[in-house]
């Protein structure tokens, strides 16, 4: 398995131009592959005058997809797409189908291009190339992925582009497995949209329907069952802000395996079971990483050998074949030095296990929330650890190389995941979600002006849970001279704003971004000038921007709601406002005898989130403090004036500038 990708092979098929989606485990015999193509979809065109504001509009998308008992199967897909703005010439002429050379084939019935009248202006397409998809340098998987490439002629505004394609599945991954999804997900229009699943009336199947206008149909014929759903204008999904990835509105079909994730589990057990097994060389470099370490318990331990594998091991995924999905033997890592998620799983839980201690390899989604009622495989594309801990389990991605072990990346929190239990029986769970105060920021500036409007003193930026990781990573890297003065010039463009002059950044205290054990947290002294200037006759002090608050940017989202259509989608509120907390408080020692006109307070409170800001002067220190928290959730769209409250309030708070009187 892959950091990003379990290697879903199956998933080879892509949507034209976005507007629709299937995924699948692309077979299709040669009764059901499609007939020659017919101008009668001339009858669905529309009149480009009348459509305005898109860019195109599919007139048909249909997608039939064949599965076989064993899990062969196969998908054809005929999209006819009507270009109505010229700015979308050029994304429909140059088109692009992905697949599995090693594991699948594709095949391309037909390209036209005609007009509305039905006059062909091309049959063929003007050029064709296959590729290898290219390797990412960064976080590299090399896997049988392929693309075609087309280039097509006569494509203008006002056309027709007609396009059907097969790609066939010869080896399944997991035998008898099964996984299709179909949606409509995009803001384009569409005329019609078919979608097939022809399967063996043996095969236990279980089908997953939401939010659907139009009922399926069923009809058995020579051992087989075909479904079919069929939509005819369906109403477009526009984007909204904050918009949940919900199932409340999208029109949607899963098709999957009936029955429990037993089978699924027992499938990898027996890919795993055997690649649990430690030589002596993995065994002594395991003891010398605890002897450097100088662990004494069984968490010095469990973090040793976490640091070891996410850090010492380099991602590097090679998934090709079987590989996608079968990990690699703890040797086999060690004389590499790489691994991806499964190989860096297995070993921890190898060692683990030779230390006594439980621990089972968990699948799950880093590309989306998979559905606990269909236990097909094809739903994972990542594998991390479960270690027994105080009656429970504690959950660690060894490729999340800069999150401490006893954390998880925030965006694996609430979903459905595999647990494989030691005896290969399946556990399914839920991650668990960490308390909001779990992940945030610290800012605390301290700084003396004086009379000329120049400004000194210190400023401390602490973070904990997920909001850690940025930090880490700039720390990372060994803090040469080079990095350093880079690092503090950075951060003094960031301090300046462009409103603030002469931002200096001295006495730089950090910390080591690979030390997983260590406080995130900077220490610096900070000077500025423009701290103080005049506006006619009053004096105003500047705040620098990192300490503003985010009046301005709420601001643009109140615009956008109100003038939004009603609302359809239902409200994430972490993408109003991240799970988590972050607190500014910035202290000013003002000249002898100058005084504050202190903006007011502002305090906002909704089902998503708290925001808290207020001003205070005790003698010479003005201090500003700043709370702002958000709780994670999904809500109904019926709750979005209250969001538009909160906004407005938030938005109050738009303070540049603090007038300063003297009393001399």
């Amino acid at each position: 398995m892959t950091r990003r990708l379990f290697m879903s092979f199956c998933r080879g098929a892509l949507a034209l131009l976005g507007v629709m989606s299937i995924s699948g485990v692309p077979m299709l015999s040669a009764q059901a592959r499609p007939s020659a193509p017919s101008d009668s979809i001339v009858r669905l065109a529309v009149d480009a005058e009348r459509v305005r504001g898109v860019p195109f509009v599919a007139l048909l998308d249909e997608r039939r997809y064949r599965v076989e008992a064993d899990g062969r199967s196969e998908t054809t897909l005929r999209q006819v797409v009507q270009v109505l703005d010229a700015n979308a010439v050029r994304g429909a002429a140059e088109r692009a189908i992905g697949y599995h050379g090693g594991m699948q084939q594709l095949t391309l019935h037909w390209v036209r291009v005609l007009r509305p009248n039905g006059e062909v202006l091309s049959d063929s397409v003007a050029q064709s190339q296959d590729a290898e998809v290219p390797v990412s340098m960064n976080a590299p998987i090399y896997t049988g992925q392929r693309v075609r490439r087309l280039s097509l002629a006569g494509v203008s505004a006002g056309v027709i582009i007609d396009m059907a394609y097969t790609i066939t599945q010869r080896t399944p991954p997991r035998p008898g497995d099964v996984y299709a999804r179909w949606s409509q997900s995009g803001p384009a229009p569409v005329r019609q949209s078919i979608f097939e699943v022809d399967a063996p009336t043996a095969m236990p199947l279980r089908v997953i329907e939401r939010n659907l206008t139009a009922r399926r149909t069923e009809r058995d014929s020579a051992g087989r069952r075909l479904y079919r759903w069929a939509l005819s204008d369906p109403p477009p999904l526009r984007p909204e802000p904050f918009a949940a990835d919900s199932n409340d509105v999208v029109p949607s079909v899963v098709v999957g395996p009936a029955g429990d994730w037993t089978p699924v589990a027992r499938w990898y057990d027996a890919l795993a079971r055997a690649r649990y097994a430690l030589t002596p060389d993995v065994l002594q470099r395991a003891d010398s990483v605890l002897r450097a370490s100088g662990a004494r318990s069984r968490e010095d331990t469990l973090r040793a050998w976490h640091r070891w594998v996410a850090q010492d091991v380099r991602y590097v995924s090679i998934s090709l074949g079987l590989g996608g999905y079968q990990p690699r033997t703890p040797q086999e890592v060690l004389q590499s030095g790489v691994g991806d998620c499964k190989d860096k799983t297995t070993l921890f839980v190898a060692l683990l296990r030779h230390a006594g201690i439980g621990a089972e390899p968990v699948l799950l989604s880093t590309a989306g929330r998979p559905l606990a009622d269909l236990p097909s495989v094809l739903q994972f594309n990542h594998a991390i650890a479960a270690v027994p801990q105080n009656g429970g389990w504690q959950l660690t991605d060894l490729t999340a190389d800069l999150v401490p072990y006893g954390e998880l990346p925030q965006s694996y929190q609430g979903a459905f995941a595999l647990q494989v239990a030691g005896d290969g029986s399946a556990r399914p769970i839920t991650i668990s979600t960490a308390a909001p105060g779990a992940h945030g920021t610290s800012t605390r500036m301290q700084v003396v002006v004086d009379s000329l409007g120049h400004a000194e003193g210190t400023s401390e930026e602490t973070a904990r849970g997920n909001m850690a990781l940025a930090m880490r990573a700039v720390m990372a890297a060994a803090p040469d001279s080079a990095r350093r003065d880079g690092l503090m010039r950075g951060m003094a463009q960031r301090i300046g704003g462009g409103v603030l002059d002469n931002v200096q950044i001295t006495a730089l205290e950090g910390f080591d971004g690979l030390d997983l054990s260590a406080t995130p947290r900077l220490r610096y002294r900070v000077q500025y000038d423009r701290a103080v200037r005049s506006v006619g006759s009053a004096r105003v002090l500047q705040v620098p921007p990192p300490l503003r608050g985010p009046a301005r940017q709420f601001a643009g989202a109140v615009r956008s709601l109100e003038s939004s259509p009603a609302r359809r989608m239902p409200i994430d509120a972490a993408r109003l406002l991240p799970p988590s907390e972050s607190v500014i408080e910035w202290q000013v020692t003002l000249p002898d005898g100058w005084t504050a006109e202190l903006p007011p307070p502002v305090r906002a409170v909704s089902f998503f989130g708290s925001y808290e800001s207020a001003w205070s002067q005790s003698g010479r220190v003005l201090t500003l403090r700043r709370r702002i928290a958000g709780t994670p959730g999904t809500f109904p769209p019926e709750r979005m004036p209250e969001v538009l409250v909160w906004l407005r309030a938030v938005g109050a708070d738009d303070v540049e500038f603090v007038t300063i009187r003297s009393t001399r």
